[in-house]
């Protein structure tokens, strides 16, 4: 339950959030809502049903959640809509997630500044009444009060995909046909976010309990993410966080979505494997099928000790922040295009050589940042200069990817940052309606011992390529990247954007053998994780590395912003890149 999205981001996509429209729309949709009363957290006065639908206007209903990144993505839409039909059409939002309290609420309406009643469905009694299964939930009513639609807002974004734009306008289309008065063409488009609430069923007897195994599993798998000042959305770091999303948990543990991992090499080939073993899956599945039983607080182990604001395994060194902050606006070009990348020095001057042990890239606002990359320039270089003879892969210092985790090398290893070198940002934006400050920075573990063996980046990429339009299956020219010298390989990193479909790669050694190293299957672009051997695999002179990549731009990826482009190499998340990036130590003696 590592990092969402980024986006994101990141919770993921269970099969159920996709299905398809039924031939007869679910209850509520046709029935009338029975009146309820609540305080409304914005304003602090109460709010009625009833009195919303007194004019007879359409009423819209939708429900929240504070933590899930696909109910936080539609609140603006929402804000925007609710602004422009103001006299029109009233709308309220209900927080019914049990994770969220009052407080929380009340604080997420204000911070979002929602221009209309926000109220708290403590109990989850309205979640019932209206059957709500997943956050967020859109209905319409009539001035009658009667459902006419329930369901998404739109198709953007759902739990592992954020279209650049919207195709469809679902609660809009049934929103502007109930205040004219037609008849609604689409009364229900399933919702695709977070799941509310636990299946109900009889729990199932079982003698695990939170404390005395289920604690253990989150520490070791879930709260790397999973904890305050984090990326993951939510926090599971005590019994109350882990049962409120108990619902989520069964569904993304069940179909192995969650923790996010896509190689296919058998458990212990790389040391940062996240899989849980089929023990603690089955452990877990156990527990929230008997209800989540809490038991005997003695038996929990210590809380893990954690250094705060970082995932490095201490403070680091030396902090370097991009010079000058960046104010990124809540849409770029009225959401035509995405934000071009933005390129930033580090504030920090090099006045010697400076040999890095363990690094972590953080964002700063980063609910709007899909990827941060800092470069190391040399003295008397320039970011083109590399870009241009292809070697910007050797002068990647380190980046922050939905997937990343900080990278700390192994004893006698370090990188270095030669005397006079400047630190360059590359920002990649993605503006998600609400307007934002972001000075994001990198954090720098050093030592002033050089070491044994210095690391060093690299790549095999293809920049020559053209995804034809439709073609779900498409893979371009092998890339390649051969050593001269006998080399101790660390991990390996794959880079597609949005149509990327699977990449492998492939150890040719001079003898003619070959080896599949790495294989992900199922690319997926909001977790790019970089893969680290358990043991380095140590490579004679002349050993190569083949990269091959697959891309879907058909109709069936859900992520493709446009499947009739033909689509060529670029920077932008619409255009592609084939890139298979490594890490790396020269061996001596060999």
């Amino acid at each position: 339950m590592v990092r969402l999205f980024s986006l994101a981001a990141c919770l993921v996509a269970a099969s159920s959030a996709f299905a398809a429209e039924p031939v007869t729309a679910p209850a509520p949709v046709g029935t009338r809502v029975a009146d309820f009363t609540r305080t409304d957290l914005v304003a602090g006065t109460p709010w009625s049903l009833s009195d919303a639908g007194r004019d007879r206007k359409p009423t819209v209903v939708v429900f929240l959640a504070t933590s899930c990144p696909v109910s936080n993505a539609v609140v603006p839409k929402l804000a925007g809509m609710a602004k422009r039909l103001q006299g029109e059409a009233t709308f309220v939002g209900v927080y019914a997630h049990p994770s969220d309290s009052a407080d929380d609420a009340a604080k997420h309406a204000a911070a979002n500044k929602l221009p209309f009643a926000a109220v708290h469905d403590a109990d989850g009694s309205l979640a019932k009444r209206f059957r709500v299964d997943r956050v967020p939930t859109a209905f319409v009513l009539d001035g009658g009060l009667n459902v006419r639609y329930m369901g998404r807002v739109d198709d953007q974004d759902a739990p592992g995909v954020h279209r650049p734009n919207p195709t469809t306008r679902d609660l809009g289309n049934a929103l502007d046909a109930v205040i004219d008065g037609r008849a609604v063409t689409l009364s229900f488009a399933a919702p695709a976010g977070c799941k509310l609430l636990a299946d109900a069923a009889a729990p199932v007897a079982t003698a695990v309990t939170y404390h005395n195994e289920v604690s253990r599993i989150l520490q070791a798998k879930c709260q790397g993410c999973h904890r305050p000042g984090e990326a993951a959305p939510f926090a599971l770091m005590n019994f109350k966080d882990a049962k409120s999303w108990a619902g989520m948990m069964r569904e993304v543990v069940a179909d192995d979505v969650m923790p996010p991992w896509h190689a296919d090499a058998k458990p212990g080939h790389f040391r940062n494997d996240r899989r849980l073993s089929a023990a603690d899956k089955a452990t877990l599945l156990a527990w929230l099928d008997a209800g989540c039983p809490e038991g005997d607080i003695a038996k929990s182990p210590p809380s893990k000790d954690y250094t705060q604001g970082w995932r490095l395994p201490r403070v680091p060194d030396l902090i370097v922040k991009m010079s000058k902050p960046i104010d990124v606006p809540a849409q770029f070009m009225m959401g035509a295009i995405g934000m071009p990348y933005v390129y930033v020095k580090g504030d920090a001057d090099f006045a010697e050589d400076t040999w890095v042990t363990g690094l972590e890239v953080r964002p700063e606002f980063r609910e709007a940042i899909h990827h941060v990359i800092v470069y190391l320039i040399p003295p008397g270089k320039t970011l083109k200069e590399l870009v241009k003879d292809d070697g910007f892969s050797r002068h990647l210092l380190g980046a922050y990817v939905p997937g990343d985790e900080a990278n700390v090398y192994g004893p006698g290893l370090a990188k270095l940052i030669p005397k006079g070198s400047v630190l360059l940002f590359e920002v990649h934006y993605t503006p998600n309606g609400k307007a934002g400050r972001d000075q994001s920075y990198i954090g720098l573990m050093t030592t002033k011992t050089p070491p044994a063996r210095e690391v060093k980046s690299d790549a095999a990429m293809t920049k020559r390529f053209a995804i034809p339009p439709g073609d779900g299956n498409y893979s371009p020219k092998v890339a390649v990247l051969t050593f001269d010298k006998p080399v101790t390989l660390l991990n390996m990193t794959p880079h597609m954007h949005v149509r990327g479909k699977a990449f492998r790669y492939e150890l040719v050694t001079p003898d003619g053998q070959r080896e599949v190293i790495l294989n992900v299957p199922k690319y997926d672009f909001n977790w790019q994780t970089g893969y680290a051997f358990k043991e380095p695999r140590k490579l004679p002179a002349g050993s190569r590395l083949e990269c091959t990549a697959w891309y879907d731009n058909s109709k069936a990826n859900p992520s493709n912003p446009d499947p009739t482009k033909r689509v060529t190499w670029g920077n932008q998340t619409w255009e592609e890149m084939m890139i298979g990036f490594v890490e790396y130590v020269e061996n001596s003696g060999q």
